[in-house]
């Protein structure tokens, strides 16, 4: 019964560090998409907008497996603060249009998402390596 756990949640563990790797290529991607409208190439803001919206699947998944997969619980925390960096992003990009000043601070809590995800990341291997 043991081992048939410890497989499950390695499995779990794997999915959720695949993730967050998406997550990090998605922000990533997402600076990009923001560079290219920023320099006329094509229709940056379009999908960036569309990405964006794309990003709240993987993020969602990973707080979702947190609570759910008991060998996930250490990673709650992280998972629930990239998700509300996620939220902080959205309402950056609302209001920005409206308050350059607050949507000046979207690219930064982009940086910091990325970060976060990229703890996320080390975290989950970490612990299976383990």
């Amino acid at each position: 019964m043991t081992a048939s756990v410890t497989v499950e949640t390695g499995h779990w563990r794997t999915g959720f560090t695949a993730l967050a790797a998406l997550t990090i290529v998605g922000i990533g991607g997402q600076f990009y998409l923001a560079g290219m409208a920023v320099f006329g190439a094509g229709h940056g803001w379009d999908l960036h907008a569309m990405m964006g919206g794309v990003l709240s699947l993987p993020i969602l998944l990973m707080l979702g497996l947190a609570f759910l997969v008991p060998g996930l619980g250490s990673l709650r925390g992280s998972a629930s603060v990239l998700a509300g960096l996620y939220l902080v992003q959205v309402t950056l990009a609302a209001l920005g249009s409206g308050i350059p000043y607050i949507g000046a601070l979207h690219p930064l809590n982009g940086l910091a998402m990325d970060g976060v995800a990229i703890a996320l990341a080390r975290a989950s291997v970490r612990r299976r390596e383990n």
